[in-house]
């Protein structure tokens, strides 16, 4: 039986697309939480925890579009192309629907929750200020996520690279002019970083959109047809999707505790935090990406009926990605103290940093074998044990983020070895799974 074991190059050409994809994402909140960091620290750390509740939601249309992914993967491994356009359709108006009715809620329920977990007043109206603006980006990345799954799924990853061109330049741009009210624009702060990554997302939007009407694509996949809702291929891809979605959902809810636990003790330790997430977010992205097309290249396999093969795919791409994050970590370790002065130029907030960014660059070893490895667990179809995996991982994260608070509430470096406990603890079980359990998968 021949191998489909991809080699470094195929590791490296499908990855890199979505690594850029990522990074354009990514660079929303980097160049966010730069022009912040220059605004002041109370916009800062409003910046912060409106960035990481808009991300909590955003999760569970990122849970739904990986089912998407495994999915489209799995009609491609199959060589059923025409199949694969059904699927994206039938996606595509769930999420809608489902951005409508979490923007609605949101709407809704945010004044009243946030009150309940910010302790400082200052911070309170400017996080409700950014997230009203922000939340509208929903509709948007909602779709950007299930052109990803569609590009990742079908390992024709170019587009991506330049839909993230597109976002991340519209982004920047905005940011710069909205924010401080340069050539005649209104000098809206906080709210304008909000409104320029609403716009950057509708922008990629467009792009995939046009991009991927022309003729051949439509004709190949059958895409943009939109027949009649198809119940039972909604069905399908949610019996896939909804671990995903409640895995992702208590993940990031997990991550929005963190920093509400940060938030409690104190304003500076806030913001230091905030640049660490952001730090954090841009060396990982290499990894993310590998793991995203683990998942795909598992699925393919098994599609193609290479079931054997899976696990020596994973090892594959769980060494390249150690390889990339290990040069990544100690270039960035030389370079640590260089790197802060990009956020701020706040010296006393970048010593307060400096330790924190030692730590998540340590964590980041760990990270980038047990994220690929969690990834080929998901990507076997068995998205139920993958939520139980991430569950018992972050029971023990949540037990460590209290102790170590608990100990140690003056040193925020402290918090973030919490970290290193979820990495490893993720790491562990989807081994023990990968080798022990019964992951083969049924037919979807």
């Amino acid at each position: 039986m021949p191998s489909v074991i991809p080699n470094f190059r195929k590791v490296w050409v499908v990855s890199l697309p979505v690594m850029l994809s990522m990074l354009a994402q990514n660079i929303i909140s980097v160049t966010d939480t730069a022009f912040m960091g220059r605004v002041g620290e109370i916009e800062l750390g409003a910046a912060a925890i409106g960035g990481v509740y808009f991300h909590v939601l955003f999760m569970l249309g990122f849970g739904f579009a990986t089912g998407m992914q495994i999915l489209i993967s799995r009609r491609k491994g199959e060589n059923n192309l025409s199949q694969i356009g059904p699927v994206m359709e039938t996606g595509l108006l769930f999420l809608w629907i489902l951005a409508a009715t979490l923007i609605a809620g949101a709407q809704l329920l945010t004044p009243s929750i946030m009150p309940l977990v910010i302790n400082h007043e200052s911070l309170l109206q400017p996080s409700i200020n950014f997230l009203n603006i922000r939340i509208y980006g929903l509709i948007f990345v909602f779709v950007n996520v299930s052109f990803r799954a569609f590009h990742v799924g079908t390992t024709n990853t170019r587009p991506l690279t330049y839909g993230s061109i597109v976002m991340a330049t519209t982004n920047i741009v905005l940011d710069y002019l909205l924010i401080f009210g340069k050539c005649g624009f209104p000098e809206m702060g906080l709210e304008g970083a909000a409104l320029a990554s609403v716009v950057a997302e509708a922008v990629e939007t467009v792009y995939f959109v046009v991009y991927n009407s022309r003729a051949k694509i439509r004709k190949t996949y059958r895409l943009f047809y939109f027949r009649n809702v198809n119940f039972g291929l909604l069905k399908k891809t949610l019996n896939i999707s909804i671990f995903v979605m409640l895995q992702y959902f208590i993940s990031l809810s997990t991550w929005f505790i963190f920093f509400i636990v940060i938030e409690k003790t104190g304003e500076q330790n806030l913001a230091s935090s905030n640049i660490i997430r952001s730090i954090y977010g841009f060396i990982t992205i290499p990894v993310w990406a590998y793991a995203a097309v683990t998942s795909s290249f598992v699925s393919n396999a098994i599609g193609a009926g290479h079931t054997e093969q899976v696990t020596a795919i994973i090892a594959k791409t769980v060494k390249i990605s150690f390889v990339t994050s290990l040069i990544i970590t100690l270039c960035t370790s030389v370079l640590a103290r260089q790197v802060l002065m990009i956020y701020t130029d706040n010296m006393e907030l970048v010593d307060l940093s400096l330790l924190s960014m030692y730590v998540i660059l340590s964590a980041n070893i760990i990270f980038s074998c047990s994220c690929v490895s969690f990834s080929g667990v998901s990507g076997t179809g068995k998205t139920k044990i993958a939520m139980f995996i991430e569950i018992i991982s972050l029971t023990f994260y949540m037990t460590a983020l209290y102790l170590l608070v608990y100990y140690f509430p003056d040193n925020v470096e402290f918090a973030w070895f919490s970290e290193l406990v979820y990495w490893t603890g993720l790491l562990i079980l989807s081994l023990l799974y990968l080798k022990f359990g019964k992951w083969r998968p049924r037919n979807y």
